[in-house]
């Protein structure tokens, strides 16, 4: 039998050899979402660390748990109770829902180190516990993963999660509301990242209560900010508006696109009509009428039986999940502008493709990809804010409401309720200061609401 000296450099060896497969897997996701690999080759690859990684710690724990005799103790799967389990000693048993699991509270109970129950390591194992079960898109995980950078601090991540108790998790979040003051919004989302994380740990039984439950919102909530954002914060303004048709423009003449800037029609058609990025990126020349875009599915990204795939909803983010009908949005001259140059464009590179928005061999756009390439690109050019969503609050607050268009017609348009229209989209305008001056000297005639709302009515006639 190997002495216990050799089994921790044994197991320090394992250890360095998981830290590089954690390492592939994040250089992995990194490619695939930047296009340099597919997704096939992802999952292969991916598959092949996972099969390594349980290979090492099969291999270490072959070493630790074994009988006076040095041969290996039996690890079973107990199909009837859906449980991996061995035994530790005389009548003393452990267990686990999968065997990876069990294998690290077998090594965590020989002391190799490769368990630990600090808030870190317990982050780490529910989120890719929750990649590999729930059907989540890779947005939903990085946002866990910004929330618990942003809310949970370095010395709270050492912790045991076996000695956090409610009053110290209560005061933690007192000290921590107190010195960040989030959004509501913000809370909620450190609230499901403490789910997350002890959730996991009482399913895996690393500890026998939940502190979590403990959390009253409401208390913590009275100390967030709940003041509405500024108009900055949300939208953009005319301004930055034309620098982004510039750049676009500026763009689409590099030699590197050929012609064919397709995120530069994304954005110009965000711009115009509001939709949602997976709305973009399922957008289908069958749903363009003459006048009007249908807009009743969207693009989403799952994971399902170990695989993630980016996949087609025949429903919009409001139907939540069951199909209604989705909207229509009137095609106004700037929005068959747009479609008349992109589709002539895609015609003269004979570029095939049932989607509105695609690369030039016909694919589809991600939508991981869109949401990374714009981020990026509304950075490079200084903007305040940096997500497709503005696109959406911008054209309720810059040209909606100041033609007029009534917030029953705002929702209908824009796809969700007249509440979550006038508390979350209207924004007052940036830079118009001069505009508001003139007009209430006289100097500008008001304009007369744009014949929006019932335009299946008055459809206008073809070019």
């Amino acid at each position: 039998m190997k002495t216990t000296k050799e089994i921790l450099l044994f197991a320090n060896e394992i250890t360095k050899l998981l830290d590089i497969q954690i390492s592939r897997k994040k250089t992995l996701e990194d490619e695939y979402n930047c296009d340099i690999i597919s997704l096939a080759d992802m999952l292969k690859e991916l598959d092949m660390i996972n099969k390594k990684e349980l290979k090492l710690k099969r291999t270490l724990v072959s070493q630790v748990h074994v009988k006076k005799n040095g041969l290996p103790k039996s690890i079973r799967y107990d199909a009837g109770r859906d449980l991996w389990i061995t035994k530790i000693s005389g009548d003393i048993r452990i267990h686990a829902r999968t065997e990876e699991t069990l294998l690290d509270k077998i090594l965590e109970y020989y002391d190799c180190h490769l368990m630990s129950y600090t808030i870190d390591h317990i982050f780490t194992l529910a989120l890719k516990h929750k990649e590999d079960i729930d059907i989540c898109s890779p947005l939903t995980i990085q946002r866990y993963k910004d929330s618990y950078n942003r809310f949970i601090s370095e010395e709270f991540r050492e912790k045991d999660i076996r000695k956090v108790d409610n009053d110290s998790l209560q005061s933690y979040s007192k000290l921590m509301t107190a010195r960040l003051h989030p959004k509501k919004k913000a809370f909620l989302s450190y609230k499901g990242v403490l789910n997350l994380i002890f959730d996991y740990a009482e399913e895996n039984n690393y500890i026998q209560n939940n502190p979590v439950k403990s959390i009253n919102n409401k208390k913590f909530l009275m100390q967030c900010d709940n003041s509405k954002p500024q108009s900055s914060e949300k939208i953009l303004s005319l301004h930055d508006i034309e620098a982004i048709y510039s750049e676009i423009s500026r763009r689409n003449n590099l030699p590197r696109y050929q012609g064919y800037f397709y995120y530069g029609y994304m954005v110009r058609m965000a711009i115009a009509t509001g939709m949602r990025a997976g709305e973009l990126c399922a957008l289908k020349w069958a749903d363009i009428d003459d006048y009007y875009i249908h807009i009743h599915a969207q693009q989403l990204t799952g994971r399902g039986k170990g695989n993630t795939a980016n996949f087609y909803a025949d429903w919009t983010k409001d139907e939540k999940g069951i199909s209604h009908g989705g909207r229509k949005f009137p095609i106004t001259d700037n929005i068959a502008a747009i479609l008349d140059d992109l589709k002539k464009n895609q015609l003269e590179k004979n570029i095939i493709s049932d989607y509105v928005f695609c690369k030039p061999n016909g694919d589809w756009i991600k939508i991981g990809s869109y949401h990374a390439w714009l981020r990026e690109f509304m950075k490079s050019i200084n903007l305040p804010v940096t997500n497709n969503h503005a696109f959406r609050m911008s054209l309720n607050s810059n040209v909606f409401i100041p033609n007029g268009i009534p917030v029953t017609d705002r929702a209908r348009l824009l796809g969700h309720s007249v509440e979550t229209n006038i508390k979350h989209y209207s924004y007052a305008r940036i830079g118009v200061d001069q505009e508001i001056i003139d007009r209430l000297n006289g100097k500008v005639a008001p304009k007369l609401p744009q014949n929006i709302i019932d335009f299946e009515s008055t459809k206008k006639k073809k070019a």
